[in-house]
């Protein structure tokens, strides 16, 4: 039976869900982040599978695991693995399936809405006493109904969201390195980045972090933007240069935004952004769900046994 290395904070409720969704047999080799290297390296020399609960993997492990069939991702971004190196190795890397789609999509969603009709100041002066100031008057709210919403990549999370602004009869813009079928059949029309970001009123990121992400949304990008565009981030924070992005806000180049994720991670509470109005903040929640955890383990286990069972594995990424 096969031995599995997991890499995990242990307050995650995956962990404990891995322990008692695991197949029969299975031995489970939980690594937290007060682990020694050393050990961790010890017990990737025998490993089967990596399965990684949120942590970056690092290549010492990866170089350790000389047996290792697979390193499952229980996140849908696999900027935490060096995929050059493991690629090099022969070691292959899967995301979780789109197993922590719905969340995300819902969630950027919700920061678009939040963002428009300023609900968090809404709650925070309504709590004060403070009822009705201006701008939340209606003056300066504005509807999701009937915008036109740029989608900057259109995998699972991405297409998802594409059905979900079906109920706002959104005009839905994306752009993908590849023709989805799935975001066109949900009204989504293909179109090249620039088109994207200057003919939509919302632009809403779905990409994975990597060599050609990192940096994609800066001044030029923000440039193309509507003066009353918002711009929604559940991604990676560094696909945004936030340098440049408090710049736009603070200059009005664009009207809001909506960030769950941030180049520093956790955020630095002097951080700008966090002192802006015009901006919806979250510490990188989106994807985090009672009903996405069992989906992700489950994925995962059902991955490692398609490999173990001397299948191909499903969700792979990597260059």
């Amino acid at each position: 039976m096969p031995n599995v290395l997991v890499i995990s904070g242990s307050a995650l409720p995956r962990l404990e869900m891995a322990e008692e969704m695991k197949p029969y047999g299975w031995d489970l080799k939980v690594v937290a982040g007060a682990t020694s290297t050393d050990e961790i390296e010890t017990v990737a020399s025998d490993a089967d599978f990596v399965l990684v609960g949120g942590h970056a993997v690092s290549d010492d492990v990866l170089r350790a695991g000389k047996n290792v069939k697979l390193v499952q991702l229980c996140s849908a971004g696999f900027d935490g693995v060096n995929t050059v190196l493991a690629g090099e190795l022969g070691i292959p890397i899967a995301n979780n399936g789109g197993a922590n789609a719905i969340p995300v999509a819902e969630w950027a969603v919700t920061l678009m809405l939040d963002t428009l009709r300023h609900s968090v100041i809404a709650d925070r002066d309504t709590r004060a006493g403070n009822w009705m100031r201006d701008g939340l008057d209606g003056r300066d709210t504005r509807e999701l109904f009937g915008k036109t919403v740029g989608i900057v990549g259109a995998g699972r999370i991405g297409t998802t969201v594409a059905r979900l602004l079906r109920g706002f009869e959104t005009n839905t813009l994306y752009t993908d390195p590849v023709k989805s079928e799935k975001a066109e059949g949900y009204g989504a029309r293909r179109v090249e980045l620039d088109e994207l970001l200057s003919e939509s009123d919302i632009v809403t990121l779905h990409t994975p972090l990597d060599s050609i992400t990192q940096g994609l949304i800066g001044r030029r990008e923000l440039g193309l933007m509507k003066r009353s565009g918002i711009l929604v981030n559940t991604c990676r924070g560094p696909v945004v240069n936030e340098t440049e992005l408090i710049e736009a806000l603070r200059d009005g180049q664009i009207w809001g935004a909506g960030l769950d994720v941030f180049e520093q991670e956790p955020v630095d509470p002097a951080n700008p952004l966090l002192k802006m109005e015009n901006v919806v903040v979250g510490p990188h929640i989106a994807g985090k769900s009672q009903e996405s955890f069992p989906r992700r383990v489950s994925f995962a286990f059902e991955n490692m046994q398609r490999v173990w069972d001397g299948g191909k594995p499903e969700s792979l990424v990597g260059v």
